[in-house]
This record gives structure tokens, sequence and C-alpha cells, in this order.
């Protein structure tokens, strides 16, 4: 086996065509059993409905593009866009650079956050950016999530989350104004990352809502 293929089988097939390589053991060896043990240390899961989150969900209503997930993890996702002239052309896009924005955490004793992918914005002019636009997600925050939240969550939870899109991003560099304030320096740049807790026990509805 070449050291190509070993870069290969050990980093991740490099497109859909390959194939893995066959490792040959020597005759002398082809009689003995041999231990497999596989080491899980991450795995991803396709979910259709935020009930997925049964222990609730921690969101973020102002999320950062720096959670965005930027290391290739070797799947992909068919992907259509439309062109100028109106046809459709299908395309095969690493999952790691279609458009997508980090919605927040499910509470586990590991760490399980939860994203939002909209492969609509994916252009052939820019393949490798996931990034989306505040304005889009201003949008899908204002117009979609938040609208439903507020129509299938009780007030007592409801008066301590966001009514906006604006509102969330305000409270997420107020303490940094604040302590540049009181330091002397204006740190206007500093986040504060705050997560909003949702039970799980309405987030079926709101999904169905949004969709």
């Amino acid at each position: 086996i070449s050291e190509e293929q070993w870069l290969n089988l050990l980093c991740g097939i490099p497109t859909l065509e390959a194939t893995p390589p066959t490792l040959q053991i020597p005759s002398q060896y082809s009689n003995h059993e041999f231990l497999t043990i596989y080491d899980i240390d991450s795995f991803i899961a396709k979910a259709k409905c935020l009930s997925v989150a049964k222990r609730g969900l921690r969101i973020q209503f102002s999320p950062s593009c720096l959670h965005n997930i930027s290391s290739d993890i070797h799947l992909y996702s068919d992907v259509e866009e439309r062109l100028l002239s109106g046809n459709i052309s299908s395309h095969q896009v690493p999952l790691h650079h279609i458009p997508h924005f980090y919605l927040g955490l499910l509470p586990s004793s590991i760490h399980l956050p939860l994203y939002v992918f909209l492969p609509s914005l994916w252009n052939s002019s820019s393949p490798n950016s996931s990034y989306i636009s505040n304005h889009h997600i201003q949008q899908w925050m204002d117009h979609a999530l938040i609208p439903a939240i507020l129509r299938h969550y009780p007030q007592d939870i409801i008066q301590h989350l966001p009514v906006s899109f604006n509102s969330a991003s305000m409270s997420i560099f107020a303490r940094g104004r604040e302590s540049g304030t009181q330091s002397g320096r204006f740190e206007s740049g500093k986040r504060q990352e705050h997560h909003y807790f949702l039970p799980g026990r309405f987030l079926k509805e709101v999904w169905e809502d949004i969709v």
C-alpha cells in the first residue's frame, strides 16, 4: 500500500468515486485472527425536527460564524443550484462548505452542537464558503423561529428571551461595553456568548410552525 493510499485511508477518501484500498496481509499471517477496535471520538446526525432535543435546547439567537464547522468531516450532500438560464444544476458539496449557522447545544454529558443548514444559499461562484450574512440569519430568526417560539411557549419562559435578532445581538455585546466603560477602554467587539434554555416539550410544534 502506497504512502498516498495510507493518507487517503487514514484521513478520508477525497472523492465519492474513490474506494478504500485493500490491505494485503502476508500469507504466513493469513490464518491468524486479528482484533479490531474502533475508537469513535465524534459522530454526526441529521435531524428532521427540533424535537430531537427531548431534554431541551440551549439556543443562541445571534450566533457567530466562528462556531461554524470549519474542518472537513468527509461527508457530502446533494445541493441544487438554479442557474441564470433557469436550469437546475446538481452538485456534491462537502458538508462544511454548505452555508449553515450554529443554533445551540443539546444539554448532555457530551458536547452536542446543533446547526441549521441552508443549502439554497450555496453558490458555485464561492463554493467553499459556509458563511451566512447577519441579514439572512436575522430574517430566519425574526420571521420564522422567534415568532414560532412566542406562539407556542408560555409567558414564564418567553419573558426571559430576546424578542428579535437585534435585541439578542445587543445583549451579547452589552457586557463588553459595560466593562470597557468601567475600565476606560471601549471593547465594543467583545462577545458574551448567551444561550437561552428552551424546554423540549414545545420544540416539535415550533419546528412544524416554521416549515
